[in-house]
């Protein structure tokens, strides 16, 4: 005997758990499926950065939005506070310092609190730094970090609180499309029927869209972490550096460790193989992004290491709304490594979206699926470098002419 829901959400990690939890506060007959456990996929693996500094402002106020929630955690969803301020700096190389001063100038506009300082300034507030290929950086002396699985555990707690369901451990085999319309989804555990169902199942979404006929453009990407133990004069908390002089990301981490964001450039690979784990250049490479910017960090040592996966969009930012021409069929995917810090508002805006007919706490019109045939892009006006992450060397490969 089947079962019957309003919406199916299918997907288990912090953007699938906060559309299950924001369409069951408005009262949704929702289902959450996650063929594993809850935050088992890139959410448990994330370093859940929390900041608001982005080149576009579509994202920015996605995460600008999402930071009360994180922010004042324990009084809007119970359960311990799952946010550890403390402070962010973004760094650009000389060539990007206007971009990032325009930058800013936006972020303020809507709302941030944040500053463009020098690479001095920069010193002074963090005095181990190596800053002298740094042009400028972006201060937000309120942003930080979170508990990647207590932010997943609470939005399931609070969901199933307000009467939605969670499965785990059941697989979603098949969503069940009728012309143009879906109908629910198969499952390992029986059919659910539903009106809506939203695909919110990261770098398995692709697979999922492709068995129904749908071309959805998000391919598969390893995600890689090595996390290191500080010397013991740094063992005080450093802030969140995102590095774009040599594209990475590193931040603290309770018991005296830094994490640390390696460059990975591997493609198109099953998720299905998550677990495996690094490859052997993946801590070596990791301690040179990460002593170039702190060199006292060469006294680090390695504590371990992890590797997620993701859907990386053409443009690499998220794909998000309804899908054109199949009835109840929505999009929360994609996120291109970087949906954690805007989850909550992602939640709230699906769920507008599906109720209401529009989001309303933030336009994401911008991340539609469309926006791929119809030529349009998230970029903002004044990017920076790319990322080394974001290129596939295949792809290059074949860009590049022969000489």
């Amino acid at each position: 005997m089947s079962q019957t829901a309003d919406v199916v959400v299918v997907g288990g990690g912090v953007n699938g758990a906060s559309i299950g939890h924001a369409l069951a506060s408005r009262g949704v007959k929702v289902v959450l499926v996650e063929k594993g456990a809850l935050a088992g996929g890139a959410s448990g693996r994330s370093s859940a950065l929390v900041r608001m500094h982005y080149t576009n402002e579509w994202d920015a106020r996605l995460a600008w939005a999402s930071f009360p929630v994180f922010r004042h955690w324990a009084e809007l969803m119970g359960g311990p506070a799952v946010f550890t301020r403390t402070g962010f700096v973004n760094v650009v190389a000389p060539r990007y310092a206007d971009h990032l001063r325009r930058n800013v100038l936006m972020l303020r506009r809507i709302g941030v609190n944040t500053t463009a300082i020098t690479p001095a300034e920069l010193r002074e507030l963090q005095p181990f730094a190596h800053v002298d290929d740094v042009g400028a950086a972006a201060y937000e002396p309120d942003s930080g970090y979170a508990n990647p699985a207590e932010t997943v555990e609470g939005f399931r707690r609070r969901a199933v609180e307000l009467g939605a369901r969670v499965l785990q451990w059941t697989a979603v085999t098949r969503i069940d499309r009728r012309d143009s319309r879906v109908l629910g989804v198969e499952t390992s555990a029986g059919r659910i029927d539903a009106g809506s169902v939203v695909v919110a199942a990261g770098a398995w979404s692709r697979r999922l869209c492709e068995e129904i006929g749908l071309s959805l453009p998000a391919r598969p990407k390893a995600i890689d972490t090595v996390a290191v133990s500080r010397p013991a004069d740094l063992r005080d908390p450093h802030m969140v550096f995102i590095d774009n002089v040599q594209g990475n990301y590193f931040r603290p981490e309770a018991g005296g460790l830094t994490l640390v964001g390696v460059p990975c450039q591997e493609w198109d690979i099953d998720p299905d193989t998550l677990g495996g784990g690094l490859p052997p250049h993946a801590a070596g490479l990791g301690a040179a992004l990460l002593t170039h910017r702190i060199p006292a960090m060469e006294r680090a040592t390695l504590a371990r290491g992890y590797r997620a996966f993701d859907g990386y969009s053409p443009d690499r930012h998220a794909i998000l709304g309804r899908v054109d021409g199949i009835d109840g069929l929505y999009v929360a995917t994609a996120f291109s490594g970087s949906g954690f810090k805007i989850a909550p508002a992602v939640g709230a805006c699906m769920a507008e979206l599906i109720t209401e007919g529009r989001a309303k706490t933030v336009d994401i019109d911008a991340f539609s699926l469309r926006r791929f045939a119809e030529g349009r892009t998230v970029d903002g006006p004044y990017p920076y470098a790319t990322r080394p992450d974001y290129v596939d060397p295949a792809q290059a490969l074949r860009a590049c002419p022969r000489i």
